[in-house]
This record gives C-alpha cells, structure tokens and sequence, in this order.
C-alpha cells in the first residue's frame, strides 16, 4: 500500500511541477509582451488575434500591473506595482519548489497559496470578460493551469493523508 501511495505522491508531484513550469512559462510570456509593448506601440503579439482577442491590450490595461490594486493604493512609481507576469513568476516558482515536499503541512500550505492563485484568477477573469471586454487566450490557460493545479494538490493531500492513516494503522498492528 505504501508503495502505491509513493507513487501516487510522484505523480502528483510531477504533475504539480509540469503545470508550475508551464505557468512559469506563461507568466515570462506575459512579462515579456507587457514590456515589449510598452516600448514599441506597433509591436503585435502572437496572442493577439482580433481586436476583441487581444492579450497585449489586457496586458498593458491598468489592471496589468499590480493587479490594478496595487497602483492606486501605494502609487504607480511603488516598487510593488509591476507587471502581473513578475509575480506570477515567482509564484509558479515557489509552488514548483514547494510541491517537491511530501510534508502534509507543507502541502497544505501549498494548497493554500493555489486556492489563492484561483481567487486571484477568478478577479482577473471578471476584469477580463466584464471590465475590459476582452478575450484573452494567454489569461484564461493561466486560469485552467490555476484550476487543475488545485485539483491535484488536494488529491496529493488525500494521498498523503491515507499514507499516514495507514501508517498509523501499520504501527497500532504491530503494537499488539
């Protein structure tokens, strides 16, 4: 049974670390399109497909930066207000590091930080589709990598939970 819950963690684990490498991906992408359009007015990115398909027009919004919150409660110069990409960077980051822990606290804790990604999304997909009436490919396959990364992180908290139930059952056996 141990063996089988081992592997199952791995699984997990891999899979948690795959979607945190492709949201990595895409926050660098984001960064990247963001600052580029930035400095040239007339650069297209790939993502833009129409005029109502536009990632670079989302992108380089007021809510493109700092989520849109940051700016008008700290001030657009703060240090903290830079392209939403940057902190999805580093966040893809930490979870990717923090999925490699078989710890149950540290995988709850990896949980958490998910379900916030997903709150976040949520807000960002609210701004997309009703603010700013647009569509943007970019952002919505950062929500889906958001939403199945949660997924896969309870289920590895389930995993790891029966692992110590049946180790805590292994051990009663013995003890008798």
């Amino acid at each position: 049974m141990s063996i089988l819950a081992g592997n199952c963690k791995c699984t997990y684990t891999l899979a948690l670390v795959g979607l945190s490498v492709c949201g990595f991906l895409l926050s660098l992408y984001t960064s990247y399109v963001e600052l580029r359009a930035e400095h040239d007015h007339t650069y297209q990115a790939m993502c833009d497909i129409s005029e109502r398909i536009s990632c670079t027009k989302v992108f380089t919004s007021r809510y493109g930066r700092g989520f849109g919150i940051i700016g008008p409660l700290l001030g657009d110069d703060s240090l903290l207000n830079v392209p939403n990409g940057f902190y999805g960077i580093f966040y893809y980051f930490l979870v990717a590091g923090l999925s490699f822990s078989n710890n149950l606290t540290v995988s709850r804790l990896t949980s958490y930080l998910i379900l916030l990604s997903n709150g976040l999304s949520l807000y960002l997909a609210y701004l997309l589709y009703f603010v700013l009436q647009d569509m943007c490919v970019v952002c919505v396959t950062t929500y889906a990598v958001n939403l199945v990364s949660l997924i896969l992180a309870l289920q590895k908290i389930q995993a790891l939970i029966r692992e110590e139930q049946v180790m805590r059952a292994l051990k009663v056996g013995k003890a008798k």
